[in-house]
């Protein structure tokens, strides 16, 4: 089967048995920490939108920016003596809304093994936890985020990866974070011309 049809997350057969482990666990047994969406939601259940809403919290977090090689940018505008204002948090973004209304156009196949993603991501038993990620505090949080980032599995690192990429762009597309990272805005002739 060629590569672009064999479903977004499912790389391996040791993933594809996660997947379905996942959907067959009742959710009972799961007990997600759930958070009110703002807006009614397309794609995500209430636990879903909460468990998106607690990894976009710790993957944007403040503390959870290593510096790159260059430096921090906040450091950076520090150092020349620029004040940059504070950046919005993720709830405030409601990066959780946003998937939601991004991921309502994912195919039918695609959206049950993200739906099932989600439910392993907050399974503590899937995580040798004692408890769903939703319920961890932020270090344990890190702790779980930083395992599927390095896990040998490839469902793991795949899923992580996609979790964090559109928290990330999400997050930074919106204009409440330009002025945080010192980004002017898009310029002013080419929005005129995409808007005509």
């Amino acid at each position: 089967m060629p590569e672009g049809r064999r479903g977004l997350l499912r790389k391996t057969l040791a993933g594809a048995v996660l997947l379905v482990a996942a959907g067959a666990v009742p959710v009972a047994l799961r007990r997600t920490r759930l958070r009110t969406p703002r807006k009614p939601l397309s794609f995500f259940s209430e636990a879903e939108y909460s468990i998106w809403a607690a990894v976009a919290d710790r993957v944007l977090a403040r503390d959870a920016s290593p510096a790159t090689e260059e430096g921090d940018g906040a450091l950076q505008a520090a150092l020349r003596g620029e004040r940059r204002p504070a950046a919005p948090s993720p709830s405030e973004i409601d990066v959780a809304g946003k998937a939601d209304a991004f991921l309502a156009l994912l195919s039918e196949a695609d959206a049950r093994d993200l739906k099932r993603l989600l439910a392993l991501f907050d399974n503590a038993l899937f995580n040798f936890s004692t408890r769903p990620f939703t319920q961890l505090d932020a270090a344990g949080q890190d702790a779980q985020l930083k395992a599927w980032q390095t896990s040998r599995v490839a469902i793991k690192r795949s899923g992580f990866q996609a979790m964090k990429r559109l928290c990330c762009a999400l997050y930074f597309s919106d204009p409440r974070t330009y002025a945080s990272i010192g980004y002017p805005g898009p310029p002013v002739e080419l929005v005129k011309s995409v808007v005509r």
